[in-house]
């Protein structure tokens, strides 16, 4: 099976990363070009393995093919997924729209799992280095805020649901619930014209689109599923 892949490469931080959009979600980083595009295949077949854990249907993707749409490498990207890519100005339909949102839940559910089964509490830093549990999930939500609040306009109760999770200890289920919650009814209420709609913000600035939105909403949040799973394997 073919998969179609953008590049960013950043020439300050020296790494690449790969996203693979017809898997929303998929990306990978690597200090080389030529290490990205092994580690997209691993990437590929590991979101692939995530939809079918959740009982979504996919085809045998192998032997995986890789074909570049497009590579970037410009200072002002840095390889962290400021860019667009062609697939984002595309509209998203109402069915792509609703399957993506069933994949955030699913996203959201690994998440905490994750955070869950940390060894140590989740205010405490890795002895490994890095930011604690909690700040990740703090992160997350406030990411994903942002994108919503960016592309479709201000969502309400921004303030005092960061401050629940913040002020949660160890215990910032519920607060995390509230959260996605709020957000999950703003998007399911998307209207034909938000889910093509293109806001062109000016040069060195990326266009804001729901297809952009929801991208970045699943590879944000998987990276740091990735993270915290990495924590439980050293």
């Amino acid at each position: 099976m073919s998969f179609e892949i953008y590049l960013e490469s950043g020439p300050l931080h020296r790494k690449t990363w790969i996203y693979v959009p017809s898997l929303a979600g998929c990306s990978t980083v690597s200090p080389t070009t030529d290490d990205a595009m092994e580690a997209a295949r691993a990437a590929i077949r590991q979101r692939i393995g995530f939809l079918r854990d959740h009982g979504e249907t996919y085809p045998d993707p192998e032997p995986i093919e890789l074909a570049v749409a497009s590579h970037v490498i410009e200072r002002k990207f840095l390889g962290f997924g400021q860019g667009v890519l062609a697939s984002d100005v595309v509209p998203l339909t109402a069915d792509e729209a609703a399957s993506q949102l069933r994949w955030a839940g699913w996203s959201r559910q690994e998440l905490v799992n994750a955070a869950r089964s940390q060894p140590i509490p989740l205010a405490a830093k890795p002895a490994a280095g890095g930011r604690s549990t909690a700040a990740i999930l703090s992160h997350v939500a406030e990411a994903e805020w942002s994108y919503v609040s960016s592309t479709l306009g201000t969502v309400a109760g921004r303030g005092a649901i960061m401050a629940a999770i913040a002020g949660a200890g160890d215990e910032p289920w519920a607060a995390l619930a509230a959260e996605r919650e709020a957000l999950m009814e703003r998007l399911r209420r998307m209207t034909p014209e938000e889910l093509s709609r293109v806001t062109d913000r000016g040069p060195g600035k990326p266009a804001r689109t729901a297809h952009r939105m929801l991208r970045r909403m699943l590879e944000h949040e998987w990276e740091h599923v990735l993270e915290l799973r990495s924590r439980l394997g050293s």
